[in-house]
């Protein structure tokens, strides 16, 4: 699953995860995440800042539906990303930009 506000991002992390075999479903925000978790996701590349909702939301709703162990991959473009993603319980993170071959050795090692 792919939670991304930015279409342009958001098509291309499909296109790119598509062509390597996934299937990702992409949404825009925390509004729409409850019809997206059947089937459960194997992986969620996470937008740390959404337009609408927040990671920290999405990653509560998850835990209040028993998925708080699905691998999450945060990307942001904030200068304190680092610090963002270990107050948030995420280990796995990427910088915006970031190069595409980084972001399939992520998604690799989290499924």
């Amino acid at each position: 699953m792919i939670v991304e506000d930015d279409s342009d991002i958001a098509s291309l992390l499909t296109d790119i995860l598509e062509t390597e075999g996934y299937a990702p479903v992409a949404i825009a925000d925390s509004t729409t995440l409850d019809g997206q978790l059947e089937p459960r996701p194997a992986l969620i590349v996470l937008d740390l800042r959404l337009t609408r909702g927040s990671a920290d939301q999405i990653l509560s709703s998850l835990r209040a539906r028993g998925m708080g162990d699905v691998p999450i991959l945060l990307l942001s473009a904030a200068t304190d990303l680092p610090e963002r993603a270990r107050a948030l319980g995420i280990r796995t993170y990427l910088a915006k930009p970031f190069e595409l071959d980084e972001l399939l050795v992520a998604v690799r090692s989290l499924l």
